[in-house]
């Protein structure tokens, strides 16, 4: 196991947000006694602020201890038009020297520096590391959905990173089949996970702002962003006016904007908002069947959703649009991958009408492996190439 090392984690998530794998694995390499530097992610300096973890000054870093082995970094807020090449360049190496100079004051010489955001690429040189690990969670580089010069250079900076890293990890099969000729022996496959600890306990207390709501209830717990498909979830609530579509999660300010009216329109969808992690097994233990709507698109081709473990984890049925890399997991046994829009409504209606107690139990017993625990151990194991 990794002990006693310094690891500075570049991410893409605000460490009091949403719990993904970069906090659930930091948190768990601090427990080992090593010193953790945990960057946040910024945003422009023209923008609002869309969250309220995002409290990145303007032009001044802020560190802060948050635990014994745990240090927070958010970055100065970046220039803007910050996806331009020459800007993104511009604004990644002046991170790299701000963070590399905290990681100085803190005394973590010769750190691991652990890569999320490809685009520190373009500031490495300026990082006084030891060892570099680049955990690639999805395809980023399809994000943008056009092939254009911002397209090109995460590319690019995905392609060096893969090449001078001592480790690559990525969460979907289909990345590791990309990637391979590229790291050969250093790439792992590590899929996302759930907190069992969280999503196993028996909470049956129904939240207030689902107790008005009528049953059965198709639920949606994750943020409401551009790449899940709302015509389909429309198309789901206009089918079976007498179901009701619950969605819970934030709502993402930058093109979901007349999605999001759209859905508002109709009498049985309810927008339940962002709610504290602990509380979301609350409500997904309320829902009768659980979904999966994104697009699908090469983006959707490489996702491994957290949410899914989650609904499996709560025992839920569990209905999704077809994901590649989520068909190449073993829980793909639990999970019922629809064709079409109308596929998909059926098999919300076979499950509404067909789920036991003991497929619940099946569900549950599937996704142990896919503990943030057991993921942590198997990433542990991993990262003795990193002794070598």
């Amino acid at each position: 196991m990794l002990t006693g090392k310094n690891i500075v984690c570049l991410s893409t998530h605000y460490w009091d947000d949403a719990w993904f794998r970069k906090q659930h694995f930091m948190s768990r390499f601090a427990k080992n006694d090593n010193c953790i530097l945990y960057v946040e992610p910024t945003f422009s300096m023209v923008r609002k602020a869309h969250k309220d973890t995002a409290r990145n000054r303007f032009f001044k870093p802020l560190l802060k201890k948050i635990d014994k082995n745990i240090f927070l970094l958010k970055p100065p807020r970046a220039l803007p038009k910050y996806t331009r090449p020459i800007i993104s360049r511009i604004n990644y190496i002046r991170f790299a020297k701000i963070i590399d100079k905290a990681a100085k004051k803190l005394a973590m010489s010769d750190y691991i520096l652990w890569v999320y955001r490809p685009e520190y690429f373009s500031g490495l040189k300026y990082f006084s590391y030891k060892k570099l690990v680049f955990d690639l969670t999805d395809d980023l580089a399809a994000y943008g959905g056009r092939r254009d010069s911002s397209y090109y250079h995460k590319t690019e900076c995905i392609n060096r990173l893969i090449e001078k890293s001592n480790l690559v990890v990525v969460t979907a099969k289909t990345l590791l089949k990309k990637y391979q000729s590229k790291a050969t022996r250093k790439i792992f496959h590590i899929p996302n996970g759930v907190d069992l600890e969280l999503f196993s306990k028996s909470n049956k207390v129904v939240p207030l702002d689902l107790k008005n709501i009528k049953k059965p209830i198709i639920g949606f717990v994750g943020v409401l962003f551009s790449f899940i498909d709302y015509d389909l979830i429309a198309y789901l609530a206009d089918k079976n006016k007498d179901w009701s579509v619950v969605l819970v999660g934030p709502i993402e300010p930058w093109g979901t904007k007349e999605s999001i009216e759209k859905l508002r329109k109709r009498k049985n969808i309810y927008l339940l908002g962002k709610k504290k992690k602990e509380k979301i097994p609350s409500y997904i233990n309320q829902f009768d069947v659980c979904i999966n709507p994104f697009k699908v698109d090469q983006v959707s081709r490489s996702v491994n959703p957290l949410k899914v473990y989650e609904y499996l984890a709560c025992g839920k049925p569990v209905v999704s649009v077809k994901m590649e890399a989520l068909k190449e997991e073993k829980i793909s046994k639990m999970i019922d991958f629809a064709n079409n829009y109308e596929n998909f409504v059926n098999e919300v209606k076979f499950w509404l009408e067909n789920d036991s107690q003991d497929k619940e139990k099946d569900r549950i017993k599937m996704v142990v492996d896919y503990s943030w625990e057991n993921l942590f151990l198997k990433l542990n194991e991993i990262c003795s190439i990193l002794e070598r």
